[in-house]
């Protein structure tokens, strides 16, 4: 289902995929997205590009190449699906990305991107593109499927664990991991005793707003969140190996589409991909 492409295909001339009579399925709704991400005709939608309204023709994609989408999400019901990957744009540059679409009567209404360089975030991919991870497509057996409404509580249940800076009321997979634009950030080398609950060291982010869920995928367990992490600037003391260390926070926003693999009532799985903003930045969509 993923791919690449190895070279620019000209803008508005790349095909969408064909509709069925009666919707939009969630191959379509992915194969949409995909085809949007390799420079597919968008003019019709309402675009974003981290945050602000953007020409379908001026966005990061209508100049990128070498599109690798190594995970995608979609909610049928919802008319939703989000694709995250790898690319490099028009001037050379390699970057990760993440873009939502909503199609709507058989065509997509929103583009919704979210691009990031290197320094553009704390972390970037050491190459790419980024390998993609098969739980979020696997489906869950129907005995250990979550609901809906239980799969969201259990993403707002993160988010408030770091505003809270505590992770306890996380139920979580032992093997469970947080995957950071590309790079694992649980039960690494430098991180060995992280877990996907252990969120203790986020004292320095005190709001995560603007909360939004565009994909719910019971079948496959999979919730997709988009939020805004409100750093302030701060200096935050630290002990590390017995020493009282203090570290040095900028202002600024963390924009973020964040997936979730849920089975048996724990989180297995996380997935982060993110882009530093301005402080307090607003992103105008709607929370539905």
């Amino acid at each position: 289902m993923f791919r690449t492409t190895g070279a620019l295909a000209p803008f508005l001339l790349l095909a969408l995929p064909a509709f069925a009579q009666d919707g939009c399925d969630r191959t379509c709704l992915i194969d949409t997205a995909t085809a949007l991400a390799e420079g597919g005709d968008a003019s019709a939608a309402r675009v974003t590009e981290n945050g602000v309204e953007t020409a379908a023709a001026e966005t990061w994609g209508a100049g990128a190449s070498g599109i690798h989408v190594h995970n995608a999400y979609a909610d049928a019901a919802a008319g939703q699906a989000i694709v995250v990957g790898t690319g490099t744009g028009a001037d050379g540059a390699p970057a990760i990305f993440g873009l939502r679409v909503r199609v709507e009567d058989g065509a997509p209404t929103e583009a919704e991107w979210l691009v990031t360089h290197d320094g553009e975030a704390s972390l970037f991919p050491r190459e790419i593109p980024v390998a993609t991870d098969g739980r979020f497509e696997e489906t869950v057996p129907e005995d250990r499927r979550v609901p809906r409404d239980r799969m969201i509580e259990l993403a707002n249940t993160y988010f408030d664990g770091i505003e809270l800076s505590d992770g306890a009321a996380l139920p979580v997979d032992a093997d469970c991991n947080r995957v950071e634009n590309g790079i694992r950030m649980t039960h690494s080398e430098r991180f060995p005793d992280m877990h996907c609950n252990t969120l203790g060291l986020f004292t320095y982010i005190p709001v995560v707003e603007q909360r939004r869920f565009p994909v719910v995928d019971e079948e496959r367990g999979v919730v997709v969140a988009i939020v805004m992490f409100q750093i302030p600037e701060a200096d935050i003391e630290r002990v590390v190996n017995g020493e009282t260390t203090v570290r040095h926070y900028d202002p600024r926003s963390l924009y973020l589409f964040e997936a979730f693999k849920v089975s048996d009532d724990d989180v297995d799985q996380i997935e982060a991909t993110m882009r530093d903003l301005e402080f307090e930045q607003q992103i105008d969509w709607p929370a539905e």
